[in-house]
């Protein structure tokens, strides 16, 4: 039971993840932005 619900969370973690990065490339500006501001990290 428990390792059920640890294998249903975690694909829901990566469900959630995964959504969030479909909707970051709906929006190009928010990620140019972003990899400005990796890049100036180093």
């Amino acid at each position: 039971m428990r390792g059920r619900l640890r294998s249903w969370l975690w694909r829901g973690l990566i469900a959630a993840v995964l959504a969030l990065v479909f909707l970051a490339y709906l929006q190009p500006g928010f990620v140019v932005d972003l990899a400005n501001r990796a890049y100036m990290c180093f």
